[in-house]
């Protein structure tokens, strides 16, 4: 008996790119709390030119995120880890960063 799933993705990069900015958020919001900056965009209100630029980087960020299977992974990894920790009524670390490999982390 196997006790792992393989599973296929393919993503359109091309599509992702050509998402209008408003989904963009809409998407990262349906996940994630975004900052006050992407929220006060998704209310319409209006935005100086400076909180535009910062935005507009923003987008482009969660844009990537959102079509980068790395990053879909690590998101993954992460809720498992914590529903396991749950389950096993336990505290810790989850992973490990690169620059903390030689570290051990006790639960």
């Amino acid at each position: 008996m196997s006790n792992h799933v393989h599973f296929i993705l393919h993503v359109d990069v091309l599509k992702a790119q050509g998402w209008p900015d408003k989904q963009v958020l809409a998407l990262w919001h349906n996940v994630y709390k975004g900052t006050l900056l992407t929220q006060k965009c998704m209310r319409d209100e209006m935005l100086s030119q400076g909180e535009l630029i910062s935005l507009n980087e923003t987008i482009e960020i969660y844009r990537k995120r959102l079509y980068d299977i790395s990053w879909f992974m690590r998101n993954l990894n992460e809720f498992i880890a914590r529903e396991a920790n749950k389950e096993d009524g336990c505290t810790g670390r989850f992973y490990l960063l690169p620059s903390m490999a030689h570290t051990l982390w006790a639960s």
